[in-house]
């Protein structure tokens, strides 16, 4: 699989790619609006004597050093914060979810990025969060709880929502379970067998979300792997499919990323691979909305 990687990337990029599993990332945390504000949050940060570059309205980045110390804080346990890659965070910040839409979070286990949909949507609407896991489900039910959201958690099969729920929803976040490549470095085994089978599920979940999405909805793809197969070749079945959709472009602010490739269609130029470093990991973002 190394080398089908390697071969979708520069010499400088895949360089770079392997140079970003070295050190320790530094560290992204998410302001929890919903448990405080920016000053109360940063005068926190500050009493406990840390340094750190404000991102963003949410977002702030420290040091990889300064994991331990974000981890004991008392805000940090009385959420008002989430630690959580940056990569991560723009997947859910590109749905660009309104108060009051109908948002489906198709595969939210842990919870990071529905916390990051309730805050953007202002805890208005209605927010579902998915996970077939029955024990990641209860992991991901007391996040949000802890985190004040709120949402509507169910213990479904993401691949059979489609039928259950279709034509529901104004936004659908897929962050589709994936080889992790990008987050796990490649010294993880995985053979081409294990891929393929993994990309067969995310094309079949991908089918789902779409059944349920309106028509004129908007869908957010991610994974944090970097095979082609689990990326390009799903958003190509996608269009090919009966579904008549339109790829969008990305805001990917503060990253660097390249273009996805495919010989079939041009469009999946605006999809995007995140090339990962010290500050954020690999991502694979795609953003299609469905016309029909």
């Amino acid at each position: 699989m190394l080398s089908k990687i390697k071969a979708l990337y520069t010499e400088k990029e895949f360089a770079q790619i392997l140079n970003s599993f070295e050190k320790k990332k530094n560290i992204c945390v998410f302001l929890n609006s919903l448990r405080c504000n920016a000053k109360e949050l940063e005068n926190d940060f500050f009493n406990a004597r840390l340094e750190w570059k404000k991102i963003n309205q949410y977002c702030y980045l420290f040091k990889a050093e300064d994991k331990n110390i974000l981890s004991s804080m008392k805000a940090f346990n009385e959420f008002k914060f989430y630690i959580q890659n940056y990569s991560s965070y723009l997947c859910a910040l590109n749905l660009d979810v309104k108060a009051g839409e109908s948002v489906l979070d198709m595969c939210a286990t842990p919870g990071g990025k529905s916390i990051n949909l309730a805050n953007f949507m202002q805890n208005t609407g209605y927010l579902a969060c998915n996970e077939i896991s029955k024990d990641r489900f209860f992991v991901l039910q007391k996040n949000l709880q802890n985190y004040g959201v709120n949402a509507k958690c169910f213990m479904k099969d993401g691949k059979t929502i489609g039928k259950l729920c279709p034509l529901k929803f104004d936004k659908i976040l897929l962050d589709a379970p994936c080889s992790t490549f990008a987050k796990m470095g490649f010294d993880l085994e995985k053979s081409y067998k294990e891929i393929k089978n993994i990309a067969k599920t995310q094309k079949k979940l991908l089918h789902s979300a779409l059944k349920a999405l309106k028509v004129g909805g908007e869908l957010v793809y991610s994974t944090c792997t970097f095979t082609e197969e689990e990326n390009e070749e799903v958003i190509e079945n996608a269009l090919k499919s009966e579904f008549k959709l339109e790829i969008l472009d990305i805001n990917l602010e503060h990253v660097i990323a390249k273009d996805a490739q495919s010989e079939s269609f041009k469009e999946i130029s605006k999809c995007k691979r995140i090339i990962p470093n010290s500050d954020y990991d690999g991502f694979f973002i795609a953003k299609l909305r469905k016309l029909s």
